[in-house]
């Protein structure tokens, strides 16, 4: 465990120091009323932009040869070679509400995948980060999926395809209306890295989501593997998550439910 924080740790360092300099962007709210929408409800604003410039150019003074796939000026993605993928504000539309379930989150990938993450929770006081190969964190201390093997006993996250062109709404709300009724319960919170980070701490046994673009989830899908957790894609898809936008993460002891209650609405999607 210890090898690989030592072979990552100058990612690492820089991932949590630029994470650090965008959260201080999220606390001060410089820029949160200039907003503007990409379409409907899907907000960035000026907050997001200085976050991801934070976060570029932390990057760029220590790994210049590196790409950065970053939301507000990611141009075409990726999927090889030495990478860094960034959400400058997960849970934009939370954060100019005021809501506190919003992050930074930053990976690093290498041609084998994500590598390093960090997610920084800055009005919940929380930073999770993982190495792969060398365990998860929130605030330092390691983290562990739950054990609740009984889908009845299981809380999921999700969160819902509002975006054009990402998914069938009505479609996935049946699908929702079938875990909640299978499930002990469902959250929908706004942030995808910070659903996949509570899967990692245990807090929710699985997450399910579709229309999702890289940068929503690299760094979570880490944390929740290097915690004992399961990551996949849906039923019948052809791709990898970071490609298709389609996950499925748990605690692995939940997995083979959630996959079959997603197996029966993925093809409709």
């Amino acid at each position: 465990m210890m090898d690989r924080y030592l072979e990552f740790a100058a990612e690492l360092a820089v991932a949590r120091r630029a994470a650090a300099e965008a959260a201080e962007i999220i606390v001060r709210r410089t820029g949160a009323t200039e907003v503007r929408e990409k379409e409907r409800s899907d907000l960035v604003t000026a907050a997001d932009e200085a976050s991801e410039r934070a976060v570029i150019a932390r990057i760029r003074a220590h790994f210049p040869d590196d790409a950065v796939i970053a939301e507000e000026s990611a141009g075409s993605v990726r999927s090889v070679g030495r990478r860094w993928i960034v959400d400058p504000i997960d849970g934009t539309n939370n954060f100019v509400h005021g809501h506190p379930f919003t992050c930074v989150s930053i990976a690093f990938a290498d041609a084998a995948g994500p590598t390093v993450a960090v997610v920084h929770a800055p009005l919940l006081g929380e930073v999770f980060h993982a190495v792969r190969g060398g365990g998860a964190f929130a605030n330092d201390r390691p983290i562990r999926v739950s054990e609740v093997d009984d889908p009845g006993r299981a809380l999921l996250a999700t969160g819902f395809p509002f975006k054009h062109g990402k998914g069938k709404l009505d479609v996935f709300l049946r699908m929702a209306s079938d875990v909640i009724t299978e499930a002990q319960d469902v959250r929908r919170a706004g942030s995808a890295a910070l659903d996949l980070a509570f899967v990692a701490a245990g807090r929710v046994e699985g997450y399910f989501e579709i229309g999702l673009s890289p940068w929503d989830v690299a760094a979570g899908m880490l944390l929740v593997t290097e915690a004992g957790g399961r990551v996949t894609g849906w039923p019948g898809d052809g791709r990898e998550p970071l490609e298709s936008g389609r996950v499925l993460a748990s605690n692995g002891r939940i997995h083979g439910w959630l996959e079959g209650v997603a197996g029966r609405y993925a093809s409709a999607l």
